[in-house]
C-alpha cells in the first residue's frame, strides 16, 4: 500500500522529556499549501493512506481542513498519530468520525496522573483516559501507543490493567528513541533485555489483547513471538522532512539503524537492526541472530 506521513506541525500540546521531536518545536507549523501538494501528488501516483502525524495534530487549526482535501483526492485510508488529549472532547471525535475509514495511534505511557505529569509535563492524563473512552464508545479503530523506557517499565502491566478497564484491544510497545535525551541516555533507555521478560509475560498474560512490538528485534524478543514483532515500515511510505523532502521508510531507517552481527540472520531482510545511538553505548552482546 502507498502512503504518505505528514507531519501537520510540531507544535504539541505536551512537553515530554523524551519525545524523539522536541528538537524541532520551534518548527511551528507546516505551510498548509505544501501539504496539500504533496497529499495531491500522493493521490495521482496511486497512494491509499495518509499518516498524520506531528507535535499533536489535533490543535491544528488546519486539521479538518486537511481531512476533507485527503477525501477529496480519493485517497481512501486515515490514520492520525496523536497524544489522545484533544479526543477528550467528544463532539470532536463524533466529527472526526465521520471521515472514515479512519484509525487512530494514541499514546499513553503511564497509568497515574502523577507519572503522566511529571514525564509528560502535562495535567493531560485524564482528558487521554476521557479520549480512549470516546473511541471506545464511537467504535473508533485505534491502537494505543506505549513507548517503553527505564521510567514506566515498573507500570507497565498496571498501564495495561488500565487500558483494558478502558475497553482498548489494540496496544503497540515501541522501544524508545532516544537520540533526543543524549545527556540522559541511561537514565531513560533501557537495554533490550532489562525489557523482554516483562514484554513477553505480558503477550501470555493478555491473549485477548492484540500486542505488537516495535524496534525490538526477535532474536532479542525471541522467535516464539515474531509473529508480536513489527519488523520494516510499510517500503511504500514517503515521509515528509522538514525541509519539504521526501524520504521513504527504508532511507530513514538505513540512516538511524544498524545491522552489526546480523549477515547470516534469517531475518536481516526485514528486521530493521538496533539504533546507532543504542550500539554506540550498548553494544550488540544481547543481539543472537538466528541462522538457518
Amino acid at each position: 500500500m502507498k502512503e504518505l506521513d505528514i507531519k501537520i506541525s510540531y507544535s504539541c500540546n505536551n512537553f515530554c522529556i523524551f519525545c524523539l521531536n522536541k528538537d524541532k518545536r520551534n518548527y511551528g507549523e507546516f505551510p498548509i499549501l505544501v501539504l496539500k501538494d504533496q497529499i495531491e501528488k500522493s493521490a495521482k501516483a496511486g497512494g491509499e493512506k495518509v499518516i498524520i502525524s506531528g507535535g499533536e495534530p489535533l490543535i491544528s487549526p488546519y486539521f479538518f481542513e486537511l481531512l476533507v482535501f485527503i477525501k477529496e483526492q480519493g485517497i481512501r485510508q486515515i490514520e492520525v498519530q496523536t497524544n489522545g488529549r484533544m479526543l477528550y472532547y467528544e463532539e470532536l471525535v463524533k466529527k472526526i468520525n465521520k471521515f472514515q475509514p479512519i484509525g487512530f495511534l494514541v499514546s499513553l505511557h503511564f497509568p497515574t496522573p502523577d507519572l503522566y505529569k511529571k514525564y509528560c509535563k502535562s495535567d493531560g492524563f485524564y482528558q487521554v483516559v476521557g479520549g480512549i473512552k470516546n473511541l471506545v464508545k464511537y467504535k473508533c479503530n485505534f491502537t494505543v501507543n506505549i513507548v517503553i523506557m527505564k521510567p514506566n517499565l515498573p507500570y507497565l502491566k498496571n498501564l495495561i490493567v488500565l487500558l483494558k478497564k478502558l475497553g482498548a484491544t489494540k496496544i503497540q510497545y515501541r522501544f524508545i528513541d532516544g537520540k533526543n535525551i543524549m545527556e540522559r541516555y541511561k537514565e531513560f533507555v533501557p537495554k533490550y533485555t532489562e525489557v523482554t521478560s516483562i514484554i513477553k509475560e505480558t503477550i501470555k498474560e493478555n491473549p485477548d489483547i492484540n500486542i505488537s512490538v516495535n524496534e525490538i528485534p526477535v532474536c532479542v524478543l525471541g522467535e516464539k513471538f515474531k509473529d508480536n514483532v513489527i519488523f520494516l515500515i510499510n517500503p511504500n511510505r514517503l515521509n515528509l522532512s522538514t525541509r519539504n523532502q521526501l524520504f521513504t521508510s527504508k532511507e530513514i531507517i538505513n540512516k538511524q539503524f544498524t545491522h552489526p552481527n546480523c549477515k547470516k540472520c534469517v531475518y536481516i531482510s526485514t528486521c530493521p537492526g538496533i539504533r546507532k545511538e543504542y550500539y554506540q553505548i550498548y553494544g550488540d552482546k544481547e543481539l543472537k541472530p538466528i541462522e538457518k
